[in-house]
């Protein structure tokens, strides 16, 4: 056998040990690397209604006078019928007056932790859309959320927890939502001093690493002749979580975010969307809290609600019925409306004229929903806050302005949604950009194959909606299963197990 042969034959054996290696290589860490989770794709789709376009607005009144009902009261009277006419200073409906200047001054407190809470969401949103998203090279590892300590709750309640009763430190007590003390408890606490400062917290399952609900500050003092003495404050400074041994608190997680920390532009889009939306919701809590301490205010003054309008009754409900349903006992329409105003796109004003039929949902009322009209577009561009606008941030947005019949009986200062448009439900599937991969201008991702095992797949995507959301035009069906495509197990062969969204969000 000549030279030429030998070399031959030698490489062609190197190259199969090669190749074996690899397989052994391969298939040892298909079948002892960890199962990869999937879950079925028809749970990470949304659905999308084609050219319907939703926007968000703040549902205000204009000569319509809805009243509602008091959680700490009880109507004592209802001094008209529905259908009968009134005048400016009729009376409508009496409140038990019982209510307490120690409640009225606590739900003062609460308006201002509902505004503190909307400033520190805001600022949040600001230290989020100015993070620089991360582009992970691949076969990395996605970013960990840090892990969460569980819920230890405390059974015997109040307790205290910290503080030393100073002004700059207050007693610091966990207790139950609506719980009172009385002044046996609050001579206890000052105990030989003569000025004594305490914080009251409320926390979800009544533990100390639960998120915090609600907290309100008293000062209590003793004059010379004995006598106890209160007056509220805001504990504006301390931190939002309990302290334990591994962490002091600073009160804003957010200020831990890092422009540089490691989040994907989809996860960066996907906690814009939830902080917007966390914004929304801490907005309307702020204006109910202000609703019901006005309200508050009037009841303990004399307790009856008197007309603001000429007009006629539109609506009496009973008790019970308004406050399950979230509606006003009783409304006062002066031949006015509800109106809801919400952004819309400048190439969407000749699409959507004055006249246009809307959808307007009340998710605060269970999904509520009744017909409205678009009653005048404004001439000057939209100047409102953005996350109230998720149109395309390029396009100059104005202002259309939807009425809505004083019958539906709206929740003042509730968000609602506003459908424009005739949209058909499923046109198109669109899945989560979270679970969409880039290999130059193509996408992938991960599913499990006919033999239960990972493989990697080439999918046709369209248009993105919402931010967070991309059109699968092909390669992918509802009926798949599809992994988290990061991970140190996710490749080509892995073996899978099925999982479900909650395991997801523990993954």
């Amino acid at each position: 056998m000549n030279k030429k042969w030998k070399a031959f034959l030698i490489s062609a054996v190197s190259l199969l040990l090669v190749a074996a290696i690899l397989v052994g290589v391969l298939w040892y860490l298909r079948e002892n690397g960890d199962p990869v989770q999937v879950i079925r794709v028809s749970n990470v789709l949304t659905s999308y209604y084609g050219d319907e376009m939703e926007r968000s607005g703040l549902v205000t009144t204009d000569k319509l006078q809805p009243i509602y009902a008091s959680e700490t009261q009880e109507i004592t009277e209802f001094f008209v019928t529905e259908g009968q006419s009134v005048a400016v200073g009729d009376p409508i409906l009496s409140y038990d007056t019982t209510l307490s200047d120690i409640q009225l001054e606590r739900q003062a407190i609460a308006v201002q932790q509902a505004e503190l809470n909307l400033q520190r969401a805001k600022k949040a949103l600001q230290e989020i859309n100015a993070m620089k998203p991360y582009y992970p090279p691949p076969e990395t590892e996605p970013p960990t959320e840090p892990p969460t300590q569980p819920l230890e709750p405390i059974t015997e309640l109040p307790y205290l927890f910290g503080g030393d009763g100073t002004q700059e430190n207050p007693s610091r007590w966990l207790c139950e939502q609506g719980m009172t003390f009385d002044e046996a408890f609050l001579r206890e606490l000052m105990g030989e001093n003569t000025e004594f400062w305490v914080a009251f917290e409320v926390r979800e399952e009544n533990a100390l690493k639960g998120e915090l609900l609600e907290r309100w500050g008293m000062k209590l003092t003793r004059s010379e002749e004995d006598e106890l003495r209160f007056s509220m404050f805001v504990p504006e400074d301390m931190p939002q979580e309990a302290p334990d041994d591994s962490n002091s608190g600073n009160g804003d997680t957010a200020s831990t975010w890092d422009p540089g920390s490691g989040y994907t532009p989809a996860e960066i889009a996907k906690m814009r969307a939830e902080k917007e939306k966390e914004i929304r919701d801490l907005d309307l809590a702020y204006r109910m809290a202000q609703v019901a301490h006005e309200r508050m205010k009037t009841e303990v003054e004399n307790g009856i609600i008197y007309a603001q309008y000429d007009g006629v009754v539109v609506g009496i409900l009973d008790y019970e019925t308004a406050m399950m349903e979230g509606r006003p006992v009783a409304v006062v329409s002066g031949g006015g409306s509800y109106y809801v105003q919400v952004p819309i796109g400048e190439f969407d004003r000749e699409k959507y004229p004055i006249g246009t039929k809307v959808r307007v949902i009340s998710w605060d009322q269970f999904g509520k929903e009744v017909p409205g009209e678009i009653v005048e577009i404004s001439e000057f561009p939209y100047s409102g806050d953005s996350y109230y606008y998720d149109g395309n941030p390029n396009v100059t947005s104005y202002t259309a302005t939807v009425q809505v019949n004083a019958n539906a009986a709206l929740q003042e200062n509730s968000y609602v949604g506003v459908f424009l448009g005739q949209g058909q439900a499923g046109d198109g599937m669109y899945l989560d950009n979270m679970f969409l991969r880039k290999e130059g201008a193509k996408s992938y991702v991960y599913v499990r194959g006919e033999d239960g095992l990972l493989e990697k797949r080439y999918v046709e995507t369209g248009d993105v909606v919402w931010s967070s959301y991309t059109r699968i035009y092909s390669g992918l069906s509802e009926d798949d299963w599809i992994a988290f495509p990061y991970g140190k197990d996710v490749r080509q062969g892995a073996k899978t197990v099925e999982g479900s969204i909650d395991d997801l969000y523990n993954y």
